[in-house]
């Protein structure tokens, strides 16, 4: 990123007169190498497939898996339509849109997380909502998603998008300010005045604890979505009428980190406390998890795709999404067919993760399916036909985050144990790799290289993927001893092909084995 906070990127867009949204399009053409017309047309794939979700649960009733809650994006909408509301029926129409988006998600369907899956309504909402008041065209809702991903990377790096650290405030409260602030700068505001209406949205959501019930992205998730769809809208107006963040947006971001801190655990995200823990959201809990029913339910910030993005199967971006490229890591590692797998989870994966689908997410992943894929919430049935044995266990894992898994995939000739925590918003790290503490992503092509230890062999490997024209961004090593094993890992710039893992492992006789990485 080449800006670390709200101040630095307004001063910087006031002092080049551009927008937002063209400062982070030149930030995004620098890191990716590619074109701005290859950039902007990933970008209208990404709201081709938001407005699709509002469409679906607008149009029609969407049900979530669990039969708790659905079809309300459709009934509100139908209610706007009759033009009875105290509420202006076409400010009604974008609580509706949030609903509808969070129900696709509820029930599996494919979203966009925005910065998350649980707070995935919001910025669709006002955007979708924006496009049909006539007043802006579909490119500008589309370069407009560039102004929401710059204030969410801002947010994420300075505080948090995952309700397990930062409760709910952080993912529609943050969701909120981005869509406010984006609605301002769409209607010609100012940069200040972008500030001022981030500010006066997160200020209104501090405090906002995460507390699923049934440990189910559903209640309050969905309601929240299209509640904060119209906070978004009115905090966007303030601050175009003049109405000023007295406290300066930063340090409402700040504050909002601190306040998470804060917290107790039982309020990020486990599905414990708040609504969660009443005497009903214990029952439905119940109702929905009796053993009959059991197999039947559901870092640092770079890129705008890692805020606006990824695009996903419901329902949670850190338990669904996360689970599903951790899960998918392993399968690259393991480098074969797996035959068996257990997963040890800890902390807020431990306690919801039948709600969220990290089960089947997980199951998934280790078989191969991207997190766009339909055929997640068939993992238990697609595991059955191929055989592969699986098991979760809960377990401590150390001071990691709370939604932490310990990976264990056999093959029939290869086993590989992942450590690996899912961060917000689908981004996820590495923590171990077979005992070994080597942290990485897979964001970038990822080499991980088996070696045996020996003098020299760092600026050997480096030097041999400098001669092949490959530039190493991030370089890490581990040994158990001295000329024992090791393991390097090189996450690298360019595109990798299969004959560069050829080409290393012919030159050094050291290399053991070289697996290429990359998450989807």
């Amino acid at each position: 990123m080449s800006f670390s906070s709200l101040r630095e990127l307004i001063e910087l867009a006031e002092k080049e007169k551009t927008t937002i949204a063209d400062l982070m399009i030149y930030t995004e053409v620098q890191q990716k190498g590619k074109s701005k017309e290859a950039i902007l047309e990933k970008m209208a794939e990404q709201f081709a497939v938001m407005e699709e979700a509002v469409r679906n649960g607008t149009m029609s009733p969407v049900m979530s898996r669990t039969g708790l809650t659905g079809g309300d994006g459709h009934r509100l909408h139908e209610y706007a339509e009759k033009g009875d509301s105290f509420v202006s029926p076409m400010t009604l129409n974008a609580a509706a849109n949030a609903l509808a988006v969070s129900e696709v998600n509820a029930a599996m369907g494919r979203i966009v997380a925005t910065p998350t899956a649980g707070s995935a309504g919001i910025l669709p909402a006002v955007l979708v909502h924006a496009l049909d008041s006539g007043k802006f065209t579909r490119k500008q809702i589309v370069q407009s998603l560039f102004t929401a991903s710059a204030l969410g990377l801002i947010i994420a790096n300075r505080a948090s998008i995952s309700g397990a650290t930062g409760g709910c405030q952080a993912e529609v409260g943050s969701a909120t300010a981005m869509a406010a602030g984006t609605l301002v700068e769409l209607a010609g505001g100012t940069p200040t005045q972008v500030g001022n209406a981030i500010g006066i949205a997160l200020k209104n959501s501090l405090g906002l604890v995460c507390d699923p019930v049934a440990g189910l992205v559903e209640i309050p998730c969905i309601i929240r979505n299209g509640l904060h769809a119209i906070t978004a809208q009115a905090a966007a107006d303030m601050a175009l009428a003049g109405v000023v963040s007295i406290i300066p947006p930063d340090e409402v971001v700040h504050v909002m980190h601190e306040v998470g801190q804060q917290m107790p655990e039982s309020l990020r995200e486990t599905g414990i406390g708040g609504l969660a823990g009443t005497p009903t959201g214990k029952k439905l809990k119940e109702q929905i998890f009796s053993e009959k029913n059991s197999d039947c339910g559901p870092a640092k910030y770079q890129s705008a795709y890692e805020i606006i993005g990824p695009v996903m199967v419901g329902p949670s971006s850190s338990h669904t999404a996360g689970a599903v490229r951790i899960g998918n890591i392993a399968y690259q590692l393991l480098n074969e067919e797996p035959l068996s797998a257990k997963f040890s989870l800890m902390g807020s994966f431990a306690d919801t993760y039948q709600g969220h689908g990290t089960d089947l997410a997980l199951l998934a992943g280790v078989m191969g399916l991207s997190t766009m894929d339909d055929g997640i919430k068939d993992a238990k049935a697609i595991a059955k036909v191929q055989g592969l044995q699986y098991e979760f266990t809960k377990k401590a894992l150390g001071g990691n985050h709370p939604n932490t898994v310990l990976v264990e995939l056999s093959g029939a000739s290869r086993r590989v144990k992942v450590l690996a925590s899912s961060l917000g918003g689908g981004k996820v790290e590495v923590q171990e790799l077979d005992g070994y503490p080597l942290k990485f992503s897979g964001e970038r092509p990822t080499l991980v290289i088996r070696h045996t230890d020996r003098k020299g062999v760092i600026a050997e490997l480096s030097g041999a993927l400098y001669k092949n024209g490959f530039n190493i961004a991030r370089m890490a090593n581990e040994r158990s001893k001295i000329n024992g094993p090791a393991i390097t890992i090189c996450e690298i710039d360019n595109s990798v092909e299969e004959t560069l893992l050829t080409l290393l492992t012919e030159e050094f006789s050291i290399v053991n084995d070289i697996v290429l990485v990359e998450t989807k």
